[in-house]
């Protein structure tokens, strides 16, 4: 009889780790993840690791540059934790670890992983401002908050980029945007590059394209342009020319990693390929509809329902271009617009994410 309970109670355990969720990365994806598996009840069964103790609203770190603080736009992991049920765990996670060895890694068994790490910048040259350092250093943050009347350059015209530029020149600093390809937002059709680069004119900010970035010296930004070396002044670099994913994982139509055995691992966010007709850009919105989809998907798995394909579509995308401007479009990259009515989608967007952390359900 006592073999028998001991085996009951094992087989009991192994059923309860089994349904056990580890989330490994609390951005935009991870996040999301957790949030659609509380909804399904399944708040409880999650744990999520995270290198830092905050998430981090990174969409909207431009705002730094427009003399905010930084903790308007982050929020504490303990406090969502507790608000979406889930188990928070302060651990930065080794992806290859944690593949070879889950168990080991994580600290414990569970039946499904969701890798959600995101993207990181490239390596950090000398003498620069990076926006990985201004996530974790309170002093770059305070220096970026108070910077006014200052010579700055940046680098990068992407999304990122862009905006930094336009909050730094709103508050009088003399910015120098750098782009190594031939327009700014070059992921995006020329259209949105073309409506920035006006308004980049208008605002007085000196445009640099087809310009690799060299080094930072002594003052001195060194760059090369149709190779071409040039040498300009400048007191401040910021260096965000994009970001890369750590690594990428490619899955199947229902955010399972390929080619694993059993099903255990899922991947969500900047750092996944989900084939067919979702939306695979490196976008928070894309983010937050994978996290979500994947969320599904394991639900499924543990219930043993059929998961549902990754279909959401592109609705549009928007990038501000200083306090009283952005840039965007509706449904088709085609259609770009600016002024008013694209700062109100902008705002729009990040007041709907910032309800959504609040646990109003503005994703179905």
């Amino acid at each position: 009889m006592s073999q028998f309970r001991d085996e009951q109670s094992s087989a009991l355990n192994a059923s309860r780790s089994e349904q056990k969720i580890a989330i490994l990365g609390g951005g935009y994806a991870g996040l999301a993840a957790a949030i659609e598996l509380n909804r399904l009840g399944y708040g409880d069964n999650v744990t999520l690791f995270d290198a830092r103790l905050r998430h981090q609203k990174i969409t909207q770190w431009h705002k730094l540059a427009r003399g905010r603080q930084a903790h308007h736009y982050e929020v504490a992991f303990s406090h969502l934790a507790e608000r979406f049920n889930f188990r928070f765990v302060h651990k930065a996670i080794d992806m290859k670890r944690v593949i070879a060895d889950p168990a080991y890694e994580l600290g414990g068994h569970f039946g499904a992983i969701v890798l959600a790490q995101g993207s990181h910048t490239p390596a950090k040259p000398p003498g620069v401002i990076t926006l990985d350092q201004l996530r974790d250093d309170a002093h770059s943050q305070q220096l970026v908050h108070n910077l006014t009347n200052k010579s700055i350059a940046v680098i990068g015209g992407g999304p990122t980029g862009v905006q930094f530029a336009f909050e730094f020149a709103a508050r009088g600093n003399s910015v120098d945007l750098y782009e190594a390809r031939d327009r700014l937002l070059p992921t995006f059709d020329a259209s949105l590059g073309i409506t920035a680069l006006k308004a980049a004119f208008a605002a007085g900010i000196r445009v640099h394209l087809l310009t690799e970035f060299l080094r930072y010296d002594n003052g001195n930004i060194l760059c090369s342009t149709g190779g071409k070396e040039e040498t300009r002044q400048t007191q401040h670099v910021l260096f965000v020319p994009g970001v890369k994913s750590t690594p990428a994982f490619t899955c199947d139509v229902f955010g399972r990693l390929e080619y694993q055995q059993g099903g255990k691992f899922y991947a969500a966010g900047d750092n996944s390929y989900i084939p067919g007709r979702g939306l695979n850009s490196k976008s928070a919105q894309a983010a937050v509809r994978k996290g979500q989809h994947v969320a599904r998907t394991v639900f499924a798995d543990l219930t043993g329902k059929q998961a549902q394909e990754y279909t959401y579509p592109e609705l549009g995308y928007f990038v501000s271009l200083g306090p009283q401007n952005a840039v965007g479009y509706l449904l088709s990259q085609k259609t770009a617009f600016s002024g008013p009515v694209a700062l109100f989608m902008k705002e729009a967007i990040e007041k709907q994410y910032n309800l959504y952390l609040e646990g109003l359900p503005v994703y179905p």
